[in-house]
């Protein structure tokens, strides 16, 4: 379900993100890699447990390492030396479907922790950008909200409700249409660097390197903040619509 309009809406692209014309955000890779960002980063990733990537590195070892991988991470950020690692691919059941797969890229503990440091500065950016009915991979957001959502539109009169899904989106989304839309908010040409590098990372199947050169890797910290940012445009039209 989708806001109802309440007034005129952009209808190219790159202005739901950018509606007003506003100053973008030049400045921001030495917000990510300070030491305080780069501490709540681990704290967050540590919370979220899961399992290494290419390495073989386990948030165990990591920790164990962590002010010397914390500041080789401020170092390497700080020179514009860090290159990401190829994610792990690992394939897990669809609920439902038996004989489909679901493929995780899941990034090393390294990377992942430098995901989430950049993700602590992107989301506040990008958060008051989306629609009051998008409710994936949200803070304070959850099923039951969106369930409310949905009744709260059946009682204002609503009777249609469209089920849909993306086919393979993690898997075949353009990244230049990505990036296009993350350039709406932000300027600074060493996090959209980086961003592009992660994308481009590659990933590991079965022993063997596989480039990505388009789809973004789910199961990476990433990965929902950037979907979100596609995403946006095309929930916009559909409020448009109804």
């Amino acid at each position: 379900m989708r806001e109802r309009p309440v007034h005129h809406r952009p209808r190219r692209r790159s202005h739901w993100l950018n509606p007003t014309g506003e100053r973008k955000d030049h400045s921001l890779v030495d917000k990510v890699y300070k030491r305080k960002n780069l501490e709540l980063a681990w704290k967050k990733g540590k919370q979220g447990q899961g399992a290494g990537g290419v390495d073989g590195e386990t948030l165990a070892m990591f920790e164990a390492s962590l002010e010397a991988n914390l500041e080789r991470m401020h170092q390497e950020r700080k020179d514009g030396t860090y290159t990401p690692q190829p994610v792990r691919a690992h394939r897990i059941p669809k609920a439902g479907q038996p004989g489909a797969y679901r493929t995780l890229g899941i990034p090393t503990i390294y990377d992942r922790v430098v995901q989430q440091a950049i993700l602590n500065r992107l989301e506040p950016i990008f958060e008051p950008v989306y629609g009051a009915a998008s409710f994936g991979y949200r803070k304070g957001r959850s099923t039951w909200d969106a369930l409310r959502k949905v009744w709260r539109e059946l009682n204002a009169g609503s009777r249609w409700v469209v089920d849909a899904d993306l086919r393979d989106f993690f898997g075949s989304v353009d990244q230049d249409k990505r990036m296009a839309l993350v350039q709406q908010r932000v300027s600074d040409g060493r996090i959209l660097g980086l961003l592009k590098q992660m994308l481009k990372a590659g990933c590991v199947v079965e022993g063997k390197r596989v480039a990505t050169t388009h789809g973004t890797p789910q199961g990476g910290v990433l990965s929902p903040l950037l979907s979100n940012i596609l995403l946006t445009p095309w929930l916009g039209w559909g409020a448009c619509k109804l």
